[in-house]
């Protein structure tokens, strides 16, 4: 693949502008299996890695990123497993199911059925902690924010907006029209790394 550009974010970080999208998971997997970095974080179109400045100058840093991207990724292979969630989709579970559904002129269960169906991959994490953002949902299905965004979402609540869903992993406000919500434990503070979700991680929904 053609690399990506690199763009300076600051005197400790890089930031890597892809164009391939499919890509960005294992570029990311990749240098985290390096230890060189800091910290690697998934964006949608690009992947950001921080350095220590004290040990890598800003050029060795950029050259090392370089020679890591022009690896043959096509060899890589993802090491994350999938992760099912069972959601639940009550009315007290999923208060804009049914108004979604009807926007698209059809029934709950056939809304349910193309979500269900469709190839889903945590794309990345943002907007709140362990907030993950899932590609991959029928495109044929249409919806946006809601008009007046709620003051609490509970935890483990998921959005539907075209084309991704959006998971709460901890409660707080949000604008995303509400389909389900799983009892999955999504944050366990205990846990050194306390989100189940992580950018590149493939998930499978069961409705309940």
């Amino acid at each position: 693949m053609s690399g990506p550009r690199i763009v300076p974010c600051g005197d400790d970080a890089l930031r890597l502008v892809t164009r391939a999208s499919d890509d960005r998971h294992l570029i990311a997997g990749v240098l985290r299996s390096s230890g060189s970095w800091r910290e690697v974080v998934v964006g949608r179109e690009s992947v950001t890695v921080q350095f220590d400045p004290v040990a890598l100058q800003p050029s060795a840093a950029r050259d090392l990123l370089k020679k890591t991207v022009s690896m043959n990724l096509c060899d890589q292979q993802s090491v994350q497993p999938e992760v099912t969630l069972t959601v639940s989709t009550d009315e007290a579970s999923a208060p804009d199911l049914s108004t979604c559904a009807e926007a698209n002129r059809c029934t709950i269960e056939e809304f349910l059925s193309k979500i269900h169906d469709s190839s889903l991959m945590v794309d990345m994490l943002g907007f709140a902690p362990g907030f993950a953002y899932v590609s991959g949902v029928d495109q044929s299905l249409s919806g946006g924010r809601l008009e007046n965004p709620r003051q609490r979402v509970p935890a483990g609540s998921i959005g539907f907006i075209k084309g991704s869903l959006g998971i709460y992993a901890l409660e707080g406000p949000g604008g995303w029209p509400i389909i389900g919500r799983t009892d999955a434990i999504l944050f366990d503070k205990s846990s050194p790394d306390p989100f189940l979700l992580s950018a590149g991680t493939p998930l499978q929904i069961e409705w309940a």
